[in-house]
């Protein structure tokens, strides 16, 4: 039996859902312990993409269930549209799929104070605009929707019209399109309908799948740097990514967990508004742009991209105690003359190397460079550490003594079997 977290150790996008489902092969169970549907998980089935943004990418192996804990919030409509997607690719969730009573609900209202909130912004977040934070906001507000209250259509009824009725009492009618509302209204309803026999009792399940000594994944979304207590805050989610959010998420004790994954690419990327010291605004950003295809899984915006940044993938592993790293995207890195890792910061002449010092100071900063030689040979497909280039290697094993984390998965492609455990 083995309980293993797979948590983002960047600022996301880092190719989680390729490594769950390499993972998954052993797993019983894989629960998700926050964000909703502005994740957006990658893998590939016969050589088909297939994007998952709620249900965790387990849910493709055929004898793992699934639970969508209560530090989640839950699109209806878009949790709808991807059991449709699973079953285009002949998978079925029935049965498989547990929503906790306590996982809070995304409505078309929240999706729209998104939008509305971020165009009017003068100090812009980069939200995916699904509904996300005020979702968030209404749960610590005490006033959200539960999923348990799908299982009650007069009950939701009533929320919804209590809802409604403090959108136009806060809002001017100028603001949002009444008829686009209520239109999206009845869409959410019937999706609510359609997923409300999934609404389960994933806690015990949980702890009952422990107890039987089952082999059990527990992934989060986003990643460590966009938590909301230690990411870059304000450019940050409205949840905690990090392997504290576990036992909130899940209500599963932390110290159950065997093993603590961190998912690093073996550079850097984000999405969004927001500092980030490594960034490549460049011909190299460029090209890591475009061998990487770095586009948003959920909203398809060109990602921002960068060096390696080891300064917070450190603060990244500390924050996390991440017992073993896997590094993904290796192969992007194949063309390159020279790769660059970033192990200080320097701000007014400064050197910092502890994230944690320069945190709130990131947009002055000036990152100090190591250079490395590239290796100017493919990594791509590689299923053995020793198939690999010998710089290749040596970049390798000197990520993973900077960050004091052994490095024991690869990933060298984006297919399922192109990967390598150390």
């Amino acid at each position: 039996m083995s309980v293993v977290s797979v948590i983002g150790g960047q600022w996301g996008d880092e190719g989680k859902g390729k490594i769950v489902d390499y993972i998954c092969r052993d797993i019983d169970l894989v629960a998700r312990y926050q964000g909703g549907a502005n994740a957006g998980h990658t893998v590939y089935i016969n050589n088909k993409k297939i994007v998952l943004h709620q249900i965790p990418s387990g849910i493709i192996r055929e004898n793992c269930d699934c639970i969508l804990g209560n530090g989640m919030v839950v699109d209806p409509i878009g949790l709808v549209e991807e059991i449709k997607l699973l079953e285009s690719f002949n998978i079925d969730v029935e049965d498989r799929m547990y929503i906790a009573f306590n996982s809070h609900i995304v409505t078309p209202f929240h999706k729209m104070i998104d939008k509305f909130s971020e165009s009017k912004s003068k100090k812009k977040i980069g939200t995916t605009l699904k509904g996300i934070g005020p979702a968030y906001v209404d749960k610590y507000n005490r006033t959200g929707i539960l999923a348990f209250d799908l299982l009650d259509h007069s009950n939701l009824n009533l929320k919804i019209q209590s809802k409604l009725s403090d959108l136009t009492s806060q809002y001017d009618n100028h603001d949002f399109d009444l008829k686009e509302i209520k239109d999206s209204l009845d869409k959410f309803k019937e999706c609510c309908e359609k997923i409300s026999k999934y609404i389960k009792d994933g806690f015990n399940l949980l702890h009952e799948r422990y107890k039987s000594n089952s082999n059990i994944l527990i992934e989060g979304a986003q990643g460590t740097m966009l938590d909301i207590d230690h990411g870059t805050y304000p450019y940050v989610t409205s949840s905690s990514p990090t392997s504290g959010g576990i036992s909130t998420g899940l209500g599963f004790p932390g110290n159950q967990v065997n093993e603590n994954i961190g998912i690093f690419k073996a550079y850097t990327t984000r999405v969004g508004e927001g500092p980030f010291p490594t960034e490549l605004n460049d011909r190299f950003g460029e090209k890591l742009r475009k061998i990487g295809s770095e586009f948003g899984a959920t909203t398809g915006r060109p990602r921002r991209c960068g060096w390696f940044d080891a300064v917070a993938a450190r603060y990244s592993c500390k924050l996390n105690g991440f017992t073993k790293i896997a590094l993904t995207k290796l192969d992007i890195l194949d063309e390159f003359d020279e790769v660059l890792i970033c192990n200080s910061y320097k701000i007014k002449g400064k050197e910092y190397s502890n994230f944690s010092e320069a945190q709130y100071y990131l947009n002055e900063v000036e990152p100090v460079f190591q250079h490395f030689p590239g290796w100017n040979e493919s990594t791509y497909g590689k299923k053995s550490f020793e198939d690999l280039p010998e710089n290749a290697k040596k970049y390798v094993l000197l990520l993973s003594n900077i960050l004091e984390t052994p490095i024991k998965i690869i990933s060298t492609g984006p297919k399922r079997n192109q990967i390598i455990s150390i």
